[in-house]
């Protein structure tokens, strides 16, 4: 029996500094997806070579209460944050990044790509934490696409990375406090793979480039199915003639109380004030850029 689709959607556009990306979760069907409860899909997107600058700090942004995982299908990334971390990650890898009790990131392209220009194109998921987590010290992990582990479907299929969790004995580093996953499925052209799902969890699966087939219905670029409490396995269908990429993700339900707002999630509206207060006093620190590629002085 295969598990039912209840909710098709195809986001809303929405602008990040001077990128496009469709806004995909939260929305009025789809509050969260286990502890997933923010999804951006930055479009596949042309950057010309160029000249490289440093950043200067007009994006740096706060986070409280959450992981953001940044995963790439193409470009690469450059982190800073306020707790004094620094890393760089091209295509295939991811940055998650627990803002925890507060942090001040800042997220762009890396120098050796602005140099060589060529195509962005991600995702950004924001992960709840936990009560207790939402209290630790912020961290950081830059995971490169060499250390995300594979696995190879049937039926010569094709692959899936672990991007976040496990399957079978396969795990990826990423940190987790919950059970959650995030697996991209790379399908063969003319193939299917059905999995098998755990009743306990909640599923979503999203496809950014190519029509795919799941669970008999047609899924657009673009495009994020949700799937009910239902026992049952999904099954995703390549019929094109080039391989697709598919993220299916989810995990066991988060039963404590959402309080979002802006760049912060908690547990309480009075969480959320402390949450603005402590960054308008400065208890979130600030950013050193001198770890990085480029000298602050040197922006163009």
């Amino acid at each position: 029996m295969e598990k039912t689709i209840v909710t098709k959607y195809g986001g809303i556009n929405s602008k990040v500094g001077e990128l496009l990306v469709n806004r995909l979760v939260p929305n009025r069907y789809i509050e969260a997806v286990g502890p997933f409860v923010f999804l951006d899909h930055l479009y596949p997107t042309v950057q010309k070579p160029k000249t490289p600058s440093a950043p200067n700090g007009k994006d740096a942004h706060p986070h409280r209460g959450i992981a953001t995982f940044s995963y790439l299908f193409s470009g690469a990334l450059e982190h800073f944050d306020s707790n004094g971390q620094h890393g760089i990650v091209e295509a295939g890898g991811a940055q998650w990044m627990k803002a925890g009790k507060g942090v001040i990131h800042d997220e762009h392209f890396s120098p050796d790509f602005q140099e060589r220009g060529g195509i962005m194109h991600g995702l950004q998921f924001w992960i709840n934490l936990p009560a207790l987590n939402k209290a630790e010290n912020p961290d950081y992990m830059a995971v490169q696409a060499s250390e995300i582990p594979e696995v190879v479907l049937p039926n010569e299929a094709g692959v899936m990375r672990i991007v976040i969790g496990a399957c079978g004995d396969n795990r990826s580093p990423v940190k987790t406090f919950t059970e959650q996953f995030i697996y991209h499925i790379k399908l063969n052209p003319k193939s299917s793979f059905s999995y098998e799902t755990k009743p306990h969890l909640e599923y979503a699966a999203f496809v950014p480039s190519d029509e795919a087939i799941i669970n008999g219905q047609a899924v657009s670029k673009s495009e994020i199915v949700a799937f009910g409490r239902d026992n049952g396995s999904i099954t995703f269908t390549n019929n094109n003639i080039t391989e697709i990429d598919i993220i299916l993700f989810g995990g066991e339900p988060y039963t404590e109380a959402i309080y979002a707002e802006g760049p912060f999630v908690m547990n309480s509206r009075l969480e959320i004030a402390h949450a603005y207060r402590d960054f308008f006093n400065g208890d979130y620190g600030t950013i050193d850029y001198s770890s990085g590629q480029l000298s602050v002085d040197s922006v163009q």
